[in-house]
């Protein structure tokens, strides 16, 4: 296996989560012996916030999947690969939402293409599923964490609130609006920054409102904050009820910025809660290290490369 070329295609316009977790993947493949690389579409950013070009050396210059042993494919990779070249080409196909199951969307179609398909979550394979069109195995590997290094768990709680409102912007802003009139300290991420200087300031946060869509297929960012050591407030999402607990190991009040403020009023006042939720949820985060990740992954390569 030493060697063997796994090829990867991203078009990156900004970090995303779904980026990040396409990055953890490329780097369990070199960890496992294979020669990984990655071609960057040429509207993809080359600067600090892309990941890949910490490795220039690993980044082709041309997109050549029938020159690879095996392809890496999440999201729409699937249009720059010529139709029947999987028929030659094993495919790893990622999928991180249950958007692929909406018939509506382009994403639906590629389930008719054959591959191994590895879901971030259980609710994602069962959608996939249910459509009936996936051409190929399908398999569940819950999504791993793997914060930097310098990003400390016990940085100083410096801040009431972070509310992270990023896909959900709308809600973020009349949340932020009710609880400030409150009189609470709040820092309302609207817009994408640089993961570390993302991670650094949710971990300042006592109390961190993660504002996931409605269907997400696992929704790593509320894990982050728990691996941070903040008391987490976050509305259901269905990806996330895999590691979140409604008052067992974070708040789950329904997507409405009176229920959410009450719920985060509620974490201020009630240090016992808020320590025992954090203690809980740490309990949860170790489960979801990156090894276990890697092993299966591992399983799924050996078993392409047979």
């Amino acid at each position: 296996m030493s060697g063997r070329r796994l090829l990867f295609h991203r078009d990156f316009r900004q970090y995303t989560g779904g980026h990040g977790k396409v990055w953890d993947y490329f780097n369990h493949a070199l960890a496992l012996g294979w020669d990984a690389r990655v071609y960057l579409t040429a509207d993809s950013r080359r600067d600090v916030s892309n990941p890949w070009m910490a490795m220039p050396q690993r980044i082709e210059p041309q997109w050549q999947p029938t020159q690879a042993d095996a392809l890496f494919l999440g999201g729409q990779d699937w249009d720059a690969v010529p139709a029947g070249t999987e028929d030659h080409v094993p495919v790893v196909n990622l999928i991180q939402g249950v958007r692929h199951a909406d018939p509506a969307l382009p994403l639906h179609g590629y389930l008719a293409r054959k591959a191994v398909r590895i879901c971030v979550g259980q609710p994602v394979a069962d959608a996939i599923l249910a459509t009936g069109r996936t051409c190929g195995p399908v398999q569940v590997i819950p999504a791993a964490l793997e914060l930097p290094r310098d990003i400390a768990h016990a940085a100083a709680k410096t801040r009431d609130v972070l509310i992270a409102a990023h896909k959900n912007p709308q809600l973020g802003r009349a949340l932020a609006e009710r609880l400030r009139a409150r009189g609470v300290d709040v820092e309302l991420m609207l817009d994408w920054m640089p993961r570390p200087d993302y991670l650094r300031a949710l971990a300042q946060a006592r109390v961190a409102v993660m504002l996931p869509l409605p269907a997400e297929g696992f929704f790593l960012p509320g894990l982050e904050a728990m691996a941070l050591g903040c008391a987490v407030v976050m509305p259901d999402a269905i990806g996330n009820r895999q590691y979140a607990i409604d008052r067992d190991n974070c708040l789950m009040p329904a997507a409405d910025p009176d229920a959410i403020a009450q719920a985060v009023a509620e974490l201020l006042d009630d240090v016992a809660l808020r320590t025992r939720l954090v203690s809980a949820a740490a309990q949860v985060v170790a489960r979801h290290g990156p090894a276990a990740e890697r092993a299966a992954l591992a399983a799924v390569l050996a078993e392409i490369d047979a």
